[in-house]
């Protein structure tokens, strides 16, 4: 079925309305029936497979892998196997035409993928690949041309007859061929029908009320341009209302159902399944974390980038603090690097961790809004796979830079700088995580990452070493705090320095105690602060978790 109209007619908020997908705006009156009964609301997410006009992909994966993901975790395990869902997926290639494309990737504004026709149909495959019983599209041939569009509402049009799926879309100013192919079309103005039946007998009706189709037009272009009214006119209101009131008031016939009893007994068997999350928690965790490693491992471009920057920030800094002494200008030397090195970290993991979390939250919800898997998986996946990849992809600035600066010459010490470092690239992951999921748009977390970054170093325990008491909290709150002072414990202790200062007046620290004492980096133990880390890694990534369900939680409107 199409739903015909023109602009503001009201296609997708019936598409919405019927999805149950329409925001809280306005009210709703009336019934939705599906087979001839309400809507479940706790079946429903699972029934519908909806088609967004916007075609929210991984452009780092492939036709085929998109695909496979979707039935990986949107077909219930309980009816099908690993086999069984392997060969679904090669079944739906095969009735959208992809045989072609399955091992070019989608694609995105930087990297060259499939042609707009062949995304479009991937789109549609990702919903067609489950075991959904209604199928909704929104304007699924926009930006299309001719033979793209035509292309893609036949395979649709096959694949919901061989799947036996009742299928709704909207669709804007088609041409007749391509009206043709479809059972039922209505049209819609001013959130009004007046008309509603099949393709071929639209011409008769319009006839029949005075609207014949002028020689040469496209009858699909005339029927939508008659219910009209660009200029507002009384003219085209009236005309507008008799034509709705010619449909409303024509001789009713009645329709036979299509739902058979079978159908309506199957559709109660496979509600006892979609009141399940379709796949075990584990399989959840599997894909996402798949999905999420290829989106590492392919896009190239972070990982150069890094390795520019490493390379960059190793001369400079590297050649700056090159080989310090014991002298006491090398003791401040050595604190101010390393209070740099816990503020870099922080900067350098949480941007990488915040740029892509926009477009996977927007795919996230609308995969949740079909029940696909839990927000606790999406989390878990997203935090097992940034947090090695950016371990790994910073550890060779810690490795050289330890040496090239001239740290503590201890094995033990050595090892444990590392592990301090990693774990604030945990806590950075973490964090970057909870601006994403709080933020509602890019642009918004690319401003609250830097203030908070910034008031962290403030508090961090080098620039304000003893905070006024009403900022206090802020010190204990800022992991910077306990990654400096571990540094800096692991640094001084048991050190001893040369007093090579001329100036009575001046400070001499001869020992490292003294200047971990002098800026107040001793309240805690290297595991404590360390511990400390830690855990508020692991209340940011609660956070973001609580963040995530209530911003990104999909919501469904009934009547």
């Amino acid at each position: 079925m199409a739903i015909l109209g023109a602009s503001g007619a009201g296609k997708t908020t019936l598409l919405n309305v019927l999805s149950a997908r329409l925001d809280s705006l306005g009210t709703l009156s009336g019934k939705v029936l599906f087979m001839g009964r309400p809507r479940d609301k706790t079946t429903w997410k699972r029934t519908v497979a909806f088609v967004e006009q916007d075609d929210i992909m991984l452009g780092y994966l492939t036709v085929e892998e998109q695909l496979l993901y979707s039935a990986k975790i949107r077909l219930p395990s309980k009816l099908y196997d690993n086999k069984t869902k392997l060969q679904r997926v090669e079944d739906t290639i095969s009735m959208l035409r992809l045989e072609k494309c399955r091992d070019t990737r989608i694609g995105d504004a930087q990297t060259r993928g499939v042609s707009g026709g062949e995304r479009k149909r991937t789109a549609i495959g990702v919903e067609l690949v489950t075991n959904s019983q209604l199928l909704l599209l929104d304007e699924p041939t926009s930006g299309l041309d001719a033979f793209a569009a035509h292309s893609v509402i036949e395979n649709v049009r096959n694949a919901a007859r061989e799947r036996d799926l009742a299928c709704v879309m909207t669709i804007h100013q088609p041409s007749w061929a391509l009206l043709n192919l479809f059972d039922v079309v209505q049209l819609l103005a001013q959130g009004k029908v007046y008309y509603d039946g099949t393709p071929e007998d639209t011409i008769a009706w319009f006839a029949s009320i005075g609207y014949e189709v002028p020689k040469g037009a496209n009858p699909v272009d005339y029927f939508i341009t008659i219910a009209e009214n660009p200029g507002k006119t009384e003219e085209g209101e009236k005309r507008i209302q008799d034509l709705i009131a010619s449909w409303a008031t024509r001789p009713q016939a009645q329709r036979a159902s299509n739902a058979s009893e079978d159908a309506v007994a199957k559709n109660h068997q496979d509600d006892s399944v979609n009141r399940e999350w379709p796949a075990p928690w584990l399989a959840e965790l599997r894909v996402l974390t798949v999905r999420n490693y290829l989106s590492v491992v392919r896009d190239l471009l972070p990982l150069y980038a890094s390795i520019g920057q490493n390379i960059v920030l190793l001369i400079i800094i590297g050649f700056a603090f090159f080989r310090l002494g014991r002298s006491q200008s090398a003791v401040l030397a050595r604190i101010g690097v390393l209070y740099y090195l816990a503020i870099n970290t922080a900067f350098t993991v949480l941007f990488p961790v915040l740029t892509p979390l926009a477009l996977q939250r927007a795919l996230m919800k609308r995969e949740r809004s079909s029940g696909a898997y839990r927000m606790s998986s999406f989390i878990v996946a997203k935090i097992l796979v940034d947090v090695p990849s950016n371990v790994l992809r910073i550890l060779p600035f810690f490795v050289i830079l330890y040496w090239m600066i001239g740290l503590r010459a201890n094995a033990a010490a050595y090892f444990l700088f590392i592990a301090i470092n990693s774990m604030q690239v945990v806590m950075a992951v973490c964090m970057g995580l909870l601006i994403g999921c709080l933020s509602p748009t890019i642009e918004v977390g690319q401003i609250i990452a830097p203030l908070i970054n910034v008031i962290f170093l403030l508090f961090g325990g080098n620039l304000l070493p003893a905070p006024p008491p009403w900022f206090i909290w802020l010190r204990y709150t800022s992991p910077i705090t306990y990654v400096y002072a571990a540094l800096s414990q692991n640094e001084y202790r048991g050190q001893t320095f040369d007093c090579d200062v001329k100036d009575a007046a001046q400070q001499c620290y001869t020992t490292g105690e003294q200047v971990l004492e002098q800026y107040n980096l001793q309240d805690f133990s290297i595991a404590a602060n360390v511990g400390f880390v830690a855990a508020l890694a692991v209340v940011c990534a609660l956070l973001a978790y609580v963040a995530l369900r209530v911003v990104a939680r999909p919501r469904f409107r009934f009547i």
